[in-house]
């Protein structure tokens, strides 16, 4: 059903990512890997979870999907990985010995002092049988972005039957891997990035059409258009708003409203996420100067006068290069920015 709230996971429930979905296949099939990117709710986590589908049913290769959000140390990634693994039952295609023990119901750490880079290199490495690993948000582990490159490109090096699906900001291992520094372990074998887009406002309004059907519910054509020029062409806003109108029965006008001040809450979230840690005043007054002015100096101006101080180039210059790395703004042409979401678009940044 188009208007679920949750992420798909078969390819029928997928609206106008099918040609993605392919190339993922036949880049996976290649023993590539790939990275998807995108702004928040443009389906991400739909398109990984289809493919890694999609291989299992038509390519016999098995997949995992790891949802990152919160694991921020290899020991956390380990224990979900394991988890998964027999989660799956997948833990007769592993070949383990040193670190863990292998029984009837899974797999498991021996007890005692682990090195946890080497377990989590024993147990990738140990994997023999094609599998694809899903990797989403993984920019909550840019804290261990070395430890963690140099297992996966010990991976590709010797473990060809193991491959990886990444999706997250562009920061820590996303930009490690696919802007790779001299000396990096995957120099010269970046991953493959697709980078999904809003639906066009036609499309936008096919995927509205089309839900709707499914539901045998009726939108003229002028709300549908309505709520294209309100919600752009982000599926997920999309999803909700047809969530509240086909399944929830609420009216237009209120299945509009609660969808953006539903929306309005999540990016709050991701925004508060975001800002731990930062300079909280200054990143709110550079994305409200955002919503009025596009060009650098007069964003710089704007946030003088709201922070009612000086700002230096250099300190500007890199809270926007933040914003644009976490999809929040967008560069669109050489010093010009806009805020990616409609969503964002409407919010007021208080500081």
């Amino acid at each position: 059903m188009l208007f679920d709230l949750h992420p798909k996971t078969e390819l029928k429930e997928l609206f106008g990512r099918e040609k993605e979905v392919q190339y993922i296949r036949e880049q996976i099939i290649s023993k590539n890997w790939i990275i998807i990117g995108g702004q928040r709710g443009i389906g991400k986590t739909s398109v990984m979870k289809v493919a890694i589908n999609e291989l299992k049913k038509n390519d016999r290769i098995d997949g995992i999907y790891l949802n990152l959000r919160g694991v921020t140390t290899l020991r956390e990634l380990l224990s979900l990985l394991i988890s998964e693994i027999n989660r799956n039952k997948l833990f007769k295609l592993l070949n383990v010995s040193v670190n863990f023990n292998l029984g009837p119901l899974g797999v498991e750490l021996k007890g005692g002092k682990l090195n946890v880079q080497r377990s989590l290199l024993e147990l990738l490495l140990s994997i023999n049988h094609d599998l694809v690993i899903g990797l989403d948000e993984v920019q909550e582990l840019s804290s261990v972005t070395k430890p963690l490159l140099d297992v996966l490109g010990n991976v590709f090096m010797s473990n060809p039957k193991v491959r990886f699906l990444f999706s997250g900001s562009y920061v820590g291992l996303v930009k490690a891997l696919l802007n790779p520094k001299e000396g990096s372990p995957l120099l010269g074998r970046p991953p493959i990035e697709i980078k999904l887009r809003p639906f066009n406002k036609q499309v936008s309004i096919g995927f509205l059409k089309a839900g709707m059907e499914e539901l045998n519910v009726d939108l003229e054509d002028s709300k549908a258009e309505e709520v294209v020029n309100r919600l752009d062409g982000v599926v997920g806003w999309l999803t909700l708003f047809g969530n509240n109108y086909a399944i929830r029965k609420l009216s237009f006008n209120d299945s509009l409203k609660i969808t953006i001040n539903e929306g309005r809450k999540l990016m709050l979230e991701e925004l508060n996420h975001f800002l731990e840690g930062r300079n909280r005043e200054l990143y709110l007054a550079t994305l409200s100067s955002i919503k009025i002015a596009k060009r650098w100096k007069d964003i710089k101006f704007a946030v003088t006068v709201r922070l009612k101080r000086e700002i230096d180039d250099k300190e500007l210059s890199s809270v926007l290069e933040a914003l644009v790395n976490y999809n929040f703004i967008e560069k669109v042409e050489e010093g010009e920015y806009t805020l990616v979401d409609p969503i964002l678009r409407e919010m007021e940044f208080h500081f």
